[in-house]
């Protein structure tokens, strides 16, 4: 096997969400968290909207392998449509690397029980989710996509 197409350790799949931005928009009211930090924005959000926890989750870039803007904007729409027809509560957000090379389009899912929104990413090929409950860190959580 190639060192190309030799898998990831989880610390390396761990390693872009934790140098990455997450900019959710809550109206005009822009909230960035951050993975393995106290995110008090997010908290405040979280609060405003009677929520107990929040879920980041994208349908762009499936196994972090960069796909076309019509095939993200596709998957992104569809994911939409799910998150409405199940009637949760979502805003968007963007992804951001750090170092601005790249940027995701994704939702700010509230109150999705973790282990749904883990199913829910696995659909649209992902790798892992960021989490955060009210008042604690935000956690990258894996799915199973990440550890075969």
């Amino acid at each position: 096997m190639s060192d190309k197409n030799k898998p990831k350790s989880l610390a390396e799949v761990r390693a872009p969400y934790e140098a990455t931005d997450y900019v959710a928009m809550d109206g005009k009211k822009k909230v960035v968290a951050r993975v393995h930090r106290m995110n008090p924005d997010l908290d405040a959000l979280l609060e405003r909207h009677g929520a107990a926890e929040a879920i980041f989750v994208t349908a762009w870039n499936p196994r972090s392998q960069v796909k076309p803007k019509a095939e993200n904007d596709a998957a992104h729409a569809r994911l939409q449509e799910i998150l409405e027809e199940e009637d949760l509560e979502f805003l968007p957000h963007e992804g951001r690397s750090q170092t601005g090379d790249w940027a995701e389009q994704g939702f700010l899912v509230l109150d999705l029980p973790p282990l749904d929104a883990l199913a829910l990413a696995e659909m649209f090929g992902q790798n892992a989710i960021v989490w955060q409950p009210l008042g604690q860190p935000a956690h990258v959580l894996f799915t199973r996509l990440a550890v075969e």
